[in-house]
């Protein structure tokens, strides 16, 4: 299995700056590490599987690149097979992000995280990578017409859905999830938070823009080797530009140096 080096320091400093994921604990649940993985990860580079990789830099809202250290790094570690502790830096240049990119979908066989993640979300987008007869495509097209219709873009957002309707609903995506799976199509889910108005080129500075939270489902067939991510593309509405390291260093610099009355 290829590995890579994480730069635990970066990894850290971004976990910590989030409002949600922000204890090793949370961000170690989310990405499916142990708490003491995820120590190994921040404090000492430990290596990652490359699938890991992904996770944890959609968690933090980075691109991979951003947490890892050089391709040459990580095949020195893979070639000795020790723990290696790196001194490569992150690459210090900006990169800009296309508006149609990919993310790394998680298999869930959780009714309550797909009923909770589409009932928070903006709208839905889907994605088939899978084959489906007349049986599970009517099935997909129920589970999509339930979460698009918990979706802010079907319903109000101040609309609260009735206890009752809830159970129902939820009770049905159970139902859905394991017919599904017992035909070998198992369901993969993200999210993406969108730059809107919709547009190519890279807004001008200053220019206002909304963000809407877009949440992903895709159906796919389960992994042949026990993986349970896959990628999927992704919409940004908007490219942009992720700064290099000094600038977002720099960002966390200003923002601790901030007395604590002040924020």
């Amino acid at each position: 299995m290829k590995k890579v080096v994480p730069h635990g320091a970066v990894v850290k400093a971004l976990r910590e700056r989030l409002e949600r994921l922000s204890t090793q604990k949370e961000m170690a649940n989310e990405i499916g590490v142990s708490v003491r993985k995820l120590r190994m990860i921040e404090n000492e580079n430990a290596p990652i599987a490359v699938a890991t990789a992904e996770r944890l830099a959609k968690a933090l809202q980075v691109h991979r690149e951003r947490i890892v250290t050089s391709e040459a790094a990580s095949v020195a570690v893979a070639e000795t097979g020790g723990r290696a502790i790196s001194v490569a830096c992150m690459e210090d240049e900006d990169r800009l992000v296309p508006r149609h990119d990919y993310d790394i979908a998680s298999a869930t066989s959780d009714e309550g995280q797909l009923y909770s993640e589409a009932a928070r979300s903006n709208d839905l987008a889907c994605v088939i990578e899978a084959k489906l007869d007349d049986e599970t495509g009517a099935y997909a097209q129920e589970l999509f017409d339930i979460l698009g219709g918990l979706t802010w873009e079907r319903r109000s957002i101040l609309e609260d859905i009735p206890p009752a309707t809830e159970i129902a609903l939820r009770r049905r995506l159970r139902q859905l999830i394991v017919l599904l799976r017992g035909n070998d199509v198992w369901i993969y889910q993200t999210s993406v938070l969108r730059r809107l108005p919709e547009r190519y080129t890279v807004a001008e500075e200053g220019e206002p823009c909304t963000y809407q939270n877009r949440y992903v489902v895709a159906l796919g067939p389960p992994g042949e080797y026990g993986e349970t991510t896959m990628r999927v593309p992704i919409d940004h509405g908007q490219p942009f530009v992720l700064p290099g390291w000094s600038k977002f260093k720099k960002t966390l610099t200003a923002e601790t140096d901030v007395p604590a009355g002040v924020r």
